[in-house]
């Protein structure tokens, strides 16, 4: 059996898709040592970008539910391309990350913290407490230590405010866009105190609000380009996997989202902070090309991160054959870009 062969039975498994034998999506069947176009690709040397520049493409980013140093090693096997970015969550409470910000600029790669106002437990935290000092203390423990590592990063707080999932959303903090507004300037503003001035802010709303309310416009809850680094935007097409849910296009997904970016502040550079696609309901191969073929033709668009694991449906890059094939091929366009220390200076943080 084939190196890329095995890989395939393994990851095909990870993704909870049909017991082995089983034929691919390309076309042969796993456990013949017949090739295939996955085979072939599987066999292409892992894509690195060696330009420092930062004013030309869009900068792959990924998402992984393993440790640190499988995420790097993994992802460049499996998408024969060097990431420019590797994203990951962490919560309220919990230790500032110094030794993965070390070892991801080790490996020229960007780290993209989303940091989510959890309490230790699971327990919520209102944008009120927030406000009002009573996080003040552990905020400051995380700049002070940015400021003595003194890398650059990306560090999103707060995400997807214009939802109803999360505690910090606006829905869940009196229907007020102001008040996420002025809670995220103060987590700003105790970085910028402390001197931690080369952290990148990511201010990210979710493509759809939930409630789709005048007040939930993530407009009512920007807090002003001098605190803003980024502008996210998450966003998913989950097919038919759910049963309010059909299948989108990598366009429709994000259209009206960018649109609202560009009316909320026309210059700043947005990074698709987390996406990824059904196999449930249509063409995931055709989709991931035509998203590459979009992405040329988004200019605001900089970075995009893919989220590569299995959850509300399989949004892996890995979830089928044809998915696969079609991952490395579109990593492989020319405008994807892959290096950390250009993707950090695409957006220069104020002092």
């Amino acid at each position: 059996m084939s190196h890329s062969i095995a890989r395939r039975r393994m990851l095909g498994g990870m993704a909870g898709l049909a017991a082995m034998p089983f034929t691919s999506a390309c076309g042969t069947t796993a456990g013949s040592d017949a090739p295939s176009p996955l085979d072939d690709a599987l066999a292409l040397p892992v894509l690195e970008d060696t330009s420092t520049s930062p004013t030309q493409g869009v900068f792959f980013g990924v998402f992984r539910e393993n440790a640190l140093t499988d995420v790097v090693s993994g992802a460049q096997a499996d998408l024969r391309r060097k990431p420019a970015a590797v994203m990951w969550f962490t919560r309220f409470g919990s230790a500032f990350p110094q030794s993965q910000l070390q070892y991801l600029a080790s490996q020229g790669m960007a780290a993209q913290v989303t940091w989510e106002p959890w309490g230790a437990h699971g327990e919520a935290i209102t944008l009120a407490q927030i406000e009002a000092g009573l996080w003040d203390a552990y905020i400051d423990t995380w700049a002070q230590a940015a400021a003595r590592l003194d890398l650059p990063f990306m560090l999103r707080f707060g995400h997807e405010f214009n939802g109803d999932w999360y505690p910090w959303c606006v829905v869940n903090n009196g229907s007020n866009g102001e008040a996420f507004a002025r809670v995220y300037r103060r987590v700003v503003a105790r970085f910028r105190a402390a001197g931690a001035h080369k952290v990148q802010h990511v201010w990210c709303f979710n493509n759809a609000n939930q409630p789709a309310a005048a007040w939930n416009d993530p407009r009512f809850a920007y807090p002003g380009d001098d605190v803003v680094d980024w502008i996210g935007i998450d966003g998913y097409n989950f097919g038919t996997s759910q049963s309010w849910s059909r299948w989108t296009s990598f366009s429709d997904v994000f259209s009206g989202a960018l649109a609202t970016a560009q009316a909320i502040s026309p210059r700043k550079p947005v990074v698709l902070a987390e996406m990824g696609c059904s196999e449930t309901g249509g063409d995931k191969a055709a989709w991931i090309a035509r998203m590459a073929a979009d992405l040329a033709r988004m200019p605001s668009v900089r970075a995009f991160t893919w989220f590569d694991i299995v959850k509300e449906t399989s949004w892996a890059l890995t979830s089928s054959d044809a998915s696969w094939h079609a991952a490395i091929q579109a990593l492989r366009q020319p405008h994807i870009r892959g290096n950390g220390t250009a993707l950090l200076s695409v957006a220069t943080p104020r002092a």
